[in-house]
């Protein structure tokens, strides 16, 4: 009897010892663990030297995963001649990742080489094409109305002879014969008889040796008046008045 109230005692004492330990283990804290940083883009990439958790590798320089970066305000900078460098995160050997400051560093100055300046432009068109101008009056090439070859009179053939003569002498593109007459007449009328004049004109310097294909004849009518006579006049005078608008203008252009 006394034999089985010792294992009695000995088994409870033995379920008491087992029971206060599984206690004291329940009531132990479970050891701290710190939550991974979550993992996030760096504006700046955090690559840097002594990284103690590589997660990748490029060029010697490893990149461990850090928090959120910081948002600074950047200051005005001090001088010319620096740039703002962006703070980062930095985490050297077993140590808590620290932000380092953004700050101010000296920037080598780029020699600005002042681009050439352009050339000029070209002239344009018009004074590049701008003719020499010679002027024979009509009425020294045909009496007044009249603008056919036969009615030409000798002194205006003569003209066009000698000018005839210097154009072959010279380097020239092209000719344009330029017919003009006074406001008298209606403008139909005056457009056409300018153009009758023209044409015989360039007739006569092609028959003294100058290339028809390079020359062009047009009728302008009483455009461009060289002189303005005031109405109220009479007829004979009126007719003297204009006498410098009734022309042909032998418009010689150079070579480009």
């Amino acid at each position: 009897m006394q034999t089985y109230i010792r294992k009695i005692l000995f088994l409870s004492a033995a379920a008491t010892g087992i029971l206060g330990a599984a206690s004291n283990v329940l009531a132990q804290p479970a050891p701290y663990q710190p939550a991974p940083y979550p993992l996030q883009a760096q504006a700046d990439p955090g690559w840097r030297r002594d990284a103690p958790q590589v997660a990748v590798e490029r060029g010697g320089w490893q990149r461990f995963e850090a928090p959120p970066p910081h948002y600074e305000a950047v200051p005005p900078p001090p001088r010319s001649g620096y740039a703002w460098q962006r703070g980062y995160w930095e985490r050297r050997h077993r140590d808590e990742p620290r932000w380092v400051q953004g700050y101010w560093v000296a920037v080598q100055p780029v020699a600005v080489v002042a681009p050439p300046p352009p050339p000029p432009p070209p002239p344009p068109a018009a004074a590049q094409q701008r003719p020499k101008i010679e002027r024979i009056s009509a009425d020294a090439l045909f009496r007044f109305d009249q603008s056919s070859l036969d009615q030409m009179l000798p002194a205006g053939r003569a003209q066009l002879a000698a000018l005839a003569k210097r154009l072959a002498a010279s380097r020239y593109a092209r000719i344009e014969v330029r017919g003009y007459t006074d406001r008298l007449g209606s403008d139909g009328y005056n457009l056409n008889l300018s153009i009758r004049r023209a044409n015989t004109v360039k007739d006569v310097l092609v028959s003294y040796g100058i290339p028809a294909a390079r020359i062009k004849a047009v009728g302008l009518g009483a455009q461009d008046p060289v002189t303005q006579c005031r109405d109220g006049l009479p007829q004979e005078a009126l007719i003297r008045c204009l006498l410098p608008n009734r022309r042909v203008e032998i418009a010689t252009f150079a070579m480009p």
